[in-house]
């Protein structure tokens, strides 16, 4: 036979945070740990890299921004 120690209850460390805190603070904590994971994260911090922070982690330049437009009325007169 093989020396094998018993397991314990896969829900006695569960139970001793319970007992500890109270179900309520548990179930709080739980609730709150899974809606921050699905939280999306903004996009917005890779728009207000430096080209060359941009560069160096892989991404394309930022694109310039196209020439400003001729005067129209300059070229009627």
């Amino acid at each position: 036979m093989t020396g094998t120690d018993p397991l314990a209850p896969f829900g006695a460390p569960l139970e001793e945070i319970i007992a500890h805190f109270g179900l309520h603070r548990v179930l709080l904590a739980a609730l709150g740990a899974q809606i921050a994971r699905h939280r999306a994260r903004p996009l917005s911090s890779l728009v207000a890299l430096d080209d060359h922070l941009r560069r160096d982690i892989g991404l394309p330049p930022k694109a310039a921004s196209p020439p400003p437009l001729p005067d129209v009325l300059t070229h009627l007169r």
